[in-house]
């Protein structure tokens, strides 16, 4: 197993991608510590959809283990606490997995101001937090990696690939989030620590069902994209998370999108 004895924290773990993510840590015998707003319930042996107690109970299998941890990436004393706990009860952090995002659109010249800004703390200043407390604990074990989930959309707008313009404030945040890594990556480089980003094209998840499925259609019909699931991502995110500063670090990993693959 590529990831024995490994702690690692995945953000946004509640479903989806998120979820994909962590049961493909797990299975490579990690110990995954799950984190969303909310922990959800188990009723009758059930739990609730959707949840970290559903992300928890469907990975209960894998060789390594799951823990789910409420947290809010938008409120600072959460991630703090995420990040605290974690190493009292396991002694480290070896992975950060920064999925968390929000993922809407809106009119470019209509958005407000309260929506302009909670896309931009999600979305640039969630990752910053995580990235900010788990570097404390990287620095001092002289190892550790850091994997941002942005998108190739970070470096394209979505209309001339048969989508929308109204993704602005999504691809905005998400080519923050891209500078940002490679800023991270110089300053942990010394420590030993990597810090890559992992860009999918389109994925096939309930969110860009519901949120745009006009687009979804659009792709389909054209044979623009064949989008690929969640659990594809996984081997991806496996691989940025073996790796060191020595090795790789400052880099984006671009999955094949719309036909073809972003270099």
């Amino acid at each position: 197993m590529k990831l024995e004895g490994k702690v690692v924290i995945v953000t946004g773990a509640s479903y989806g991608i998120g979820r994909a993510y962590a049961h493909a840590l797990a299975a490579e015998g990690a110990t995954v510590i799950a984190a969303a707003r909310s922990l959800g319930t188990v009723d009758n042996g059930v739990p609730q959809k959707d949840t970290l107690a559903e992300t928890v109970e469907t990975g209960k299998n894998f060789p390594g283990s799951i823990h789910a941890k409420a947290c809010d990436v938008l409120v600072e004393e959460d991630v703090i606490r995420l990040v605290e706990e974690t190493i009292a009860e396991f002694g480290r952090v070896d992975v950060l997995v920064n999925n968390a995002a929000i993922y809407t659109h809106h009119d470019t010249f209509a958005i407000d101001i309260p929506t302009f800004d909670q896309h931009v703390n999600v979305n640039i200043r969630g990752p910053y937090l995580t990235m900010r407390e788990v570097s404390r604990q990287m620095k001092k074990q002289g190892s550790g990696s850091i994997v941002n989930i942005t998108s190739a959309v970070a470096r394209h707008t979505e209309k001339g690939f048969g989508g929308h313009d109204d993704m602005m404030l999504y691809c905005v945040t998400k080519a923050g989030l891209n500078r940002m890594t490679d800023f991270f990556a110089e300053e942990l480089r010394e420590y030993g620590v990597a810090v890559n980003g992992l860009s999918p094209g389109a994925v096939d998840t309930v969110t860009w069902n519901t949120v745009d499925p006009e687009t979804v259609a659009n792709f389909k019909e054209q044979g623009l994209v064949s989008p690929c699931t969640p659990e594809a991502l996984g081997a991806p995110l496996i691989s940025l998370a073996q790796h060191t500063a020595a090795t790789l670090t400052g880099q984006m990993l671009h999955i094949a999108e719309h036909g073809k693959s972003w270099n």
